[in-house]
C-alpha cells in the first residue's frame, strides 16, 4: 500500500455521492502513482523518500485550539482573523462586512453542500498530482471564503494554519475554497506556521481560487513552519474575463516546502503575478513550482522570484508558461535569481514556455550568483560590520520583489519577517485568538 493511504473502506461514510466520487477518485490516483518520486520530472528536485521512514497517524481534530499557540506567524494587527489548527478552523471574525462569508468546510459539506459541489473538486485538476488527490481523499475540514458581487473588503483576510502535532507525528490535508463575485476586491494573506514544539508534521493542502469577471484578489503568503514540519501546498486558480489574481509567497523555513501553483487565465483580459522570494539556510528545501496557462486571446501574466540560500539550503524554482493555440497576443514573462551566501547551497532552475500560437510576447530568464564582493567592500570601507553589509546587500537584492506587496502595514510585516530572519531570529509569536 503507498504511504499515508487509506484503506478503500476506511473514506468517511454518510456523505453525498458526489464527494463520496470525489475521495474515492482521488484516493485511486493516489494508490495507483503514490509519493512522488524523483523519476517524476515535476518532483525532479524534491525527494518525498524520506516521508516513509515516519510513522505519521491521520490527524483526527482533537487537538485543542491551544495546541497551536507559540507559532511564529505575522503580525497583522488590522485584519480579519482566521485561525487553523491541523487544517480546522478554532477561530473566526465575529463580524465580516456585508456580503462577505468565512466558514468552515466541514459544516458546509454537513449543512450546505449543495453551496460547495459546484466548486469543490471542480477547479483543480488532479489526475496529474498525488499528493493532491491523496488531499480529495483525505480532507476533513478547511475554510470556504466567498465574496459577493461587488464587494470590497475593508482589510485583509489573515488565515493563520498552524499544525500542531505534541504527542506524534501527524498528517492533515486541509481544503479550501475561495470564490470571488464579478468585481469583487479582497486581500487574503495566509501565515503557514508551525506550534512551539511540534513533533514532525506533514501539511497537505489544496487551495481552490475562482475569480470571476473584474474580480480582483491580492494571496500574499508566509510559509514559515518549524524544522521538522514538511508543507505541501498546491493551488489552483481560475481567472474570467478581466480578472486579476496578485500572488506573493515569502518561504523562510521548514524542513522541506512545496508551494505549487497553476494558474488557468480563461477569460479575455484576465492577468496573473506570480511574484515571490524564499531564504534557507543548512536543513530547509524550498521547492517552487509555477504553471500559468494561457487558453484564451489577450491574457497577461507575470513571474517574478528571487531566492538567498545559505550553506547547507536547498531551493527549486520550477516556472512554465504554456500557451493554447487559440490565445492570440498572451503576454508571458518568466525570471528567476537566485543569491548563494555559500559554495555549499544548492539552487536547481527550470524555466519553460510552452507556445502554440504565433502572436506572443512570453520571455523567461534565470541567474545565480554570489554575492558581489566589490559591494560588500564597498559597504565595510564605509563603516559598516561585516554583517550589517552583508545583511543589507541581501536586502537590496530582494527589495524589487518584496515591494510588489501593496504599500502598507502587510508589506511592512513581510519586510520585517525578512529582517528578522537575516538576524537569526523569527516573526512575532502567535499566541492565538481562541
Amino acid at each position: 500500500m503507498s504511504p499515508l493511504a487509506p484503506d478503500p473502506g476506511a473514506l468517511a461514510a454518510d456523505e453525498p455521492g458526489w464527494l463520496a466520487d470525489l475521495r474515492r477518485a482521488g484516493l485511486s490516483v493516489y494508490r495507483a502513482r503514490g509519493l512522488p518520486t524523483v523519476k517524476v520530472e515535476a518532483w525532479k528536485y524534491t525527494n518525498l523518500a524520506g516521508l516513509k521512514k515516519i510513522p505519521f497517524v491521520l490527524d483526527d481534530g482533537s487537538l485543542p485550539a491551544a495546541a497551536g499557540r507559540g507559532a511564529l506567524a505575522l503580525a497583522l494587527a488590522d485584519a480579519h482573523e482566521i485561525t487553523l489548527v491541523n487544517g480546522r478552523p478554532v477561530a473566526v471574525p465575529d463580524s465580516l462586512p456585508a456580503g462577505v462569508r468565512v466558514v468552515s468546510l466541514a459544516h458546509l459539506l454537513e449543512t450546505e453542500p449543495a453551496a460547495v459541489e459546484p466548486h469543490l473538486g471542480r477547479l483543480a485538476d488532479l489526475s496529474d498530482a498525488p499528493m493532491g488527490s491523496l488531499n480529495a481523499a483525505l480532507m476533513a475540514d478547511g475554510v470556504v471564503i466567498q465574496v459577493d458581487a461587488g464587494v470590497a473588503l475593508d482589510r485583509p483576510l489573515h488565515l493563520v494554519t498552524v499544525t500542531a502535532a505534541p504527542d506524534q507525528a501527524r498528517h492533515m490535508h486541509p481544503r479550501h475554497l475561495v470564490i470571488l463575485g464579478e468585481g469583487a476586491d479582497a486581500t487574503l494573506v495566509e501565515s503557514r506556521v508551525t506550534a512551539a514544539g511540534a513533533a514532525e508534521t506533514l501539511s497537505n493542502a489544496v487551495t481552490e481560487i475562482r475569480l470571476e469577471a473584474r474580480a480582483r484578489l491580492r494571496h500574499l503568503r508566509f510559509v514559515n513552519p518549524g524544522p521538522d514540519a514538511v508543507d505541501l501546498d498546491l493551488t489552483e486558480a481560475v481567472l474570467a474575463e478581466q480578472a486579476h489574481y496578485e500572488a506573493f509567497g515569502l518561504t523562510l523555513g521548514g524542513r522541506l516546502v512545496r508551494n505549487e501553483s497553476r494558474v488557468r487565465l480563461r477569460g479575455s483580459g484576465a492577468d496573473a503575478r506570480l511574484h515571490g522570494a524564499y531564504g534557507l539556510r543548512a536543513g530547509q528545501h524550498a521547492d517552487t513550482t509555477l504553471i500559468v496557462d494561457h487558453a484564451v486571446p489577450d491574457t497577461t501574466s507575470d513571474q517574478l522570484y528571487k531566492g538567498v540560500v545559505d550553506e547547507g539550503g536547498k531551493g527549486v524554482f520550477q516556472g512554465k508558461v504554456i500557451v493554447r493555440r487559440d490565445a492570440q497576443r498572451s503576454d508571458g514573462n518568466q525570471l528567476h535569481k537566485a543569491l548563494l551566501l555559500s559554495r555549499n547551497a544548492e539552487v536547481y532552475t527550470k524555466p519553460e514556455l510552452e507556445i502554440y500560437a504565433d502572436d506572443v510576447k512570453c520571455s523567461h530568464g534565470a541567474t545565480a550568483g554570489e554575492m558581489d564582493m566589490d559591494q560588500l567592500f564597498y559597504l565595510m570601507a564605509r563603516g559598516l560590520a561585516e554583517a550589517d553589509a552583508r545583511a543589507l546587500l541581501v536586502e537590496a537584492f530582494l527589495d524589487d520583489v518584496v515591494e510588489s506587496v501593496p504599500e502598507g502595514p502587510v508589506r511592512d510585516a513581510f519586510l520585517s519577517a525578512v529582517r528578522a530572519w537575516q538576524a537569526g531570529r523569527h516573526a512575532v509569536t502567535w499566541e492565538g485568538s481562541a
